[in-house]
């Protein structure tokens, strides 16, 4: 047992290491109303670091790609949001599906094409290695600090750090596991007006997950996907309960800020 709990801390504190980032941002995400940013930012990301793998880069190389494309993704997605603020969902979903276009025509000809794209939005979280997650956890208390003083809810601030984090969080855990990190803690967060609940349900959902995963031989970012959904919902449900037994069901709480 000591055995696989050793094995199975660097994919643990890696996917503590984006929910620490993600629950700020995603918070953030639902307050602005572009739910479909992490997806399409994700899938950018994965689109550079492809592109640059086709190219024959190496893999620091297809980082720093995947990371400029999905900045670059950010940066248009805010002047979207500004400029066509009634219809942003629907101009960030047209860009994730572009995005994830492009992905399988790239992938056509490689032969290990069907094996790529399955990384790519699946992730290897089981077999994350310390090395792979340093430079996220070189940004993280740096964003983190810079969350702290206020100056991340800027869309200077917020659009550019949003893709840096998603686009090295993408190779760790894969698009599905990120936005569902994105996501589901911050709903949480807001139903039960406590970032407290939210990151216990999440770290219980990627324990769990994990375990899983292991012990089942079952698809690691899959599995914690479905996982993390189920803590969510668990815990949403648990807190939400006495509020609607002393308001006879007929009220809802406020929203977290």
């Amino acid at each position: 047992m000591l055995v696989e709990l050793e094995l199975l801390l660097p994919p643990l504190v890696a996917g503590l290491l984006v929910l620490c980032t993600h629950l700020p941002l995603g918070m953030q995400v639902l307050a602005r109303g572009i739910l479909f940013i992490d997806l399409a930012i994700a899938q950018l990301a994965a689109l550079g670091s492809l592109l640059a793998q086709q190219m024959g880069a190496g893999s620091m190389l297809s980082i720093f790609c995947g990371m400029l494309l999905a900045i670059l993704g950010a940066l248009l997605v805010g002047r979207l949001a500004q400029r066509f603020s009634e219809y942003r969902e629907a101009l960030i979903g047209l860009l994730y599906v572009a995005a994830a276009s492009v992905c399988l025509l790239v992938l056509t000809a490689d032969p290990h094409g069907g094996q790529r794209l399955a990384s790519s939005l699946n992730g290897d979280i089981l077999w994350v290695s310390w090395s792979e997650m340093l430079p996220l956890a070189l940004i993280t208390p740096v964003f983190l600090l810079l969350w702290w003083r206020g100056g991340g809810q800027k869309d200077a601030v917020f659009y550019p750090a949003f893709a840096l984090l998603v686009s090295l969080s993408v190779p760790l855990l894969g698009i599905y596991l990120v936005f569902v990190t994105l996501i589901a803690p911050a709903l949480v967060a807001q139903l039960s007006q406590s970032r407290s609940w939210a990151l216990a349900g999440a770290v219980c959902g990627y324990l769990a997950g994990l375990l899983l995963a292991w012990q089942l031989d079952w698809p690691a970012g899959a599995t914690v996907v479905l996982a993390l959904l189920v803590t969510s919902v668990l815990v949403a449900w648990r807190v939400k309960r006495p509020e609607a037994a002393y308001s006879g069901g007929g009220g809802s709480g406020s929203s977290y800020g």
